[in-house]
């Protein structure tokens, strides 16, 4: 009778257990990236009343007989699947598809979360708002360059605080000159203004000079010329071999054909790829906004045309930005942080770094939404996301509660049965054990 009182109270204990992992997951819901945990059971030592013998002579052997002594608590298992996504459209919230999780340090140690609630604190750093636990990852260089073969470190997003420029390194040119233009004296005459930027941002008007000229052998035969020159507060900036000027050729239909020099023989030379045609010297920058070195660019003559018709060249397009501030940024799936500025320049600012682990289940809850890494969980293996199995990032997404309610219901309707029923057991073995000391009267 003893026995199965005490093999109740295991059951007793181990379903109450139970139901605090259920109480647990239910209360958690609504949390941020939570794992749900399950309970599973595993029966006690049994007491053995007769052991098993084998077959002897006409006799097939015996099974053993035994009585079991109850039930324990066999594990609480962290269930890891992924959690519904929500769409909540703040720029720093970030959520994992994948087996990922965000690495978070307080400058001793790292913690690991799915929660990706994250914000931007004063100093411009991407922390936990919660806890003031600073967001790892990777800081791109000057030239929006990310190396993430070292330790990652704090993500620092200046929003308002950050300036850029481009220095302008490619202008091009479109439009037409007017084939009906004349070379002899006084020559048809093409002035046009570009604007590009130097290093420092500063806005600079360039002065193009197109004069017809007479025709030009380049080796295949007579072509179409147009001299240029590019000048910068009067002052000529061209750099072609040979002198400042330079010519454009074009053929018979009018198609642009190479940019280049004449030199004294009329031989033509045409311009090498990416050789810089305007170079402005320093000197030429009056005042205190003056680059470090000379401003340099290429001119792009390819979609120009001599035909017909009015003088229209124009430039369609050059590369270079003015000053401009941090105004916001994306995150990308690769966990990139492209930062919008006011300039229209988008740059690549930084990289989220996500963790992986050799065994997810073995991590350690450490409250606040955080896992520890444990000797079970093996050590984290930190990198960027898409690679190592550690998932994508998405942002302006978080991850909700992996809990299902419907199951944990259902479970909570079990546990509840089980508790009754092993209290019944003891009731049952108290009634056995009244009956027998009524015996004696």
């Amino acid at each position: 009778m003893g026995t199965a009182i005490f093999t109740g109270v295991t059951g007793l204990t181990a379903f109450q257990r139970r139901l605090d992992v259920i109480a647990s997951n239910i209360s958690n819901v609504n949390t941020t990236g939570y794992r749900g945990s399950r309970v599973l059971f595993q029966d006690l030592f049994s007491q053995t009343l007769a052991g098993a013998a084998a077959p002897v002579g006409n006799f097939g052997g015996t099974n053993p007989v035994q009585v079991g002594l109850g039930v324990r608590l066999g594990s609480i298992d962290v269930n890891h699947t992924q959690g519904s996504l929500l769409t909540t459209g703040v720029a720093s919230d970030l959520a994992i598809q994948g087996q990922g999780f965000f690495v978070l340090t307080n400058g001793v140690s790292n913690v690991f979360t799915r929660d990706g609630s994250f914000a931007l604190n004063a100093s411009g750093l991407l922390i936990d708002p919660s806890t003031g636990m600073r967001v790892q990852g990777y800081t791109a260089n000057a030239n929006g360059i990310i190396n993430s073969e070292g330790a990652p470190g704090d993500l620092l997003v200046p929003v308002g605080g950050s300036a850029i420029v481009r220095a302008t390194t490619e202008a091009d040119l479109v439009g037409n000159l007017d084939s009906e233009s004349t070379a002899t004296a006084p020559a048809t005459v093409v002035t046009r203004t570009i604007t590009v930027f130097d290093s420092l941002g500063t806005q600079r008007d360039i002065t193009l000079t197109f004069t017809k000229r007479d025709q030009v052998d380049d080796g295949s035969g007579l072509r179409n010329a147009w001299e240029f020159e590019a000048s910068f507060e009067g002052n000529p900036v061209t750099n072609i071999p040979g002198g400042s000027t330079g010519v454009v050729l074009f053929d018979g239909q009018g198609q642009f054909i190479s940019a280049g020099s004449v030199n004294g023989a009329d031989t033509f030379t045409a311009l090498a790829t990416g050789t810089d045609i305007v170079s402005i010297p320093v000197a030429l920058f009056p005042g205190d906004s003056v680059p470090d070195s000379p401003f340099d660019f290429d001119i792009d003559f390819a979609r120009m045309t001599e035909l017909s018709a009015d003088n229209d060249v124009t430039m369609s397009n050059q590369n270079g930005f003015p000053r401009g501030v941090l105004e916001s940024f994306t995150i990308g799936n690769d966990g990139s942080i492209n930062g919008v500025f006011s300039n229209g320049l988008t740059v690549i600012i930084g990289q989220v770094a996500l963790a992986g682990f050799s065994n997810i289940a073995g991590l350690e809850r450490a409250g606040d939404n955080y896992f520890r890494e444990t000797l079970a969980s093996g050590a984290s293996q930190i990198g960027i996301p898409l690679t190592g199995g550690r998932g994508r990032v998405t942002g302006g997404v978080l991850e909700g509660s992996n809990v299902d309610l419907g199951t944990e219901f259902s479970n909570m309707i079990v546990t509840q049965r089980g508790f009754q029923a092993n209290a019944r057991t003891i009731t049952a073995a108290d009634t056995l054990l009244q009956e027998t000391v009524n015996l004696v009267r």
